[in-house]
C-alpha cells in the first residue's frame, strides 16, 4: 500500500528560497553527520520504501563498487583498514540517498529567479545545478537515444537534456505567504541544527518536512479509499 502520493501541486508551490534551503540542507547532512551515520541510511531507504521510490537503490551500486574496490589489496595480501572503508561507504551511500531526496522532493528549476541577479553565472550555475546527482539517471537513457554517438556528443546531449530554465524564470521572486514563511523557519531549524551535536535531528526531520504536506496527505487518503472499496466490491463479488 502506497500510504503517501508526492502531492506534485505542493512542490511546485514551494518558495524559490525554500528550495535552496532543502537542497543545502540535504547536501550537508553527508559532511556534517559525524555520527549515526548508518541509521539515517537505513532511515533514507525506508523512506523511499514507504513512497515506493525504489529507483534509489540502483544507485547504491557506487558504493558497494567503491567498497569492493578498497578491498582489492587484500587478494595481494596486503593489509586494509576495514574501519575507514566502511566508514567512507557509509559516507557515499548517505550522499547518493540525500541527493536522490532531492530530486525527489523539489524541482531545481524552481530556484531560477535567485539567480537572475548574476545573469552571467545563471546558465552556467543552472547546468552545474542539474548534472550533480542526475547524471546516472540520464545516462543510459542517452546511451539507448544514441548508441551509436561518441562520448563527447552523449554528454553534450545529457548537458542539453538537463540544462535548467532559469533564464525563462521570473525576474523577481514572488511574494512570500504565511505558508512559505512556515516552512521556511522549519527547513531553516534544520540547516541550523546540521552544525550542532543534534544535527542527527535535522537529518530526521529534513526530508519529512517536504514528506507530509497537506496535498500528499489528501491523496493518500483518497487512493487508500479507492482501494479500500475495490477490494470490497472484488470480495463481495466472489462471495
Amino acid at each position: 500500500m502506497q500510504w503517501l502520493i508526492l502531492s506534485k501541486p505542493d512542490r511546485e508551490r514551494l518558495h524559490p528560497v525554500n528550495v535552496a534551503l532543502f537542497f543545502i540542507g540535504m547536501l550537508t547532512i553527508p559532511f556534517v553527520l559525524t555520527h549515526d551515520q548508518s541509521v539515517i541510511v537505513v532511515y533514507h531507504l525506508l523512506l523511499f520504501l514507504f513512497v515506493q521510490e525504489r529507483m534509489v537503490f540502483r544507485y547504491l551500486v557506487l558504493p558497494a563498487l567503491y567498497a569492493v574496490m578498497m578491498c582489492i589489496p587484500l587478494l595481494y595480501g596486503a593489509s586494509i583498514d576495514t574501519v575507514a572503508i566502511y566508514e567512507t561507504t557509509i559516507r557515499v551511500t548517505l550522499f547518493v540517498t540525500s541527493s536522490q531526496w532531492i530530486f525527489t522532493l523539489v524541482r531545481l528549476d524552481q530556484m531560477g529567479p535567485l539567480f537572475r541577479f548574476l545573469p552571467r553565472l545563471t546558465r552556467l550555475t543552472g547546468m552545474v545545478l542539474a548534472l550533480i546527482p542526475s547524471f546516472l539517471r540520464t545516462w543510459p537513457e542517452v546511451k539507448m537515444s544514441h548508441p551509436k554517438a561518441s562520448l563527447a556528443v552523449r554528454l553534450e546531449r545529457m548537458a542539453a537534456y538537463h540544462i535548467l530554465p532559469i533564464e525563462a524564470a521570473p525576474s523577481r521572486l514572488r511574494s512570500v505567504t504565511r505558508r512559505d514563511v512556515q516552512t521556511g523557519v522549519l527547513l531553516t531549524t534544520g540547516l541550523m541544527l546540521c552544525f550542532t551535536p543534534w544535527s542527527i535531528i535535522s537529518a530526521l526531520l529534513l526530508p519529512i518536512s517536504l514528506l507530509f504536506t497537506k496535498g500528499g496527505i489528501r491523496d493518500a487518503y483518497h487512493v487508500y479509499r479507492h482501494k479500500s472499496r475495490s477490494a470490497a466490491t472484488s470480495t463481495g463479488e466472489r462471495t
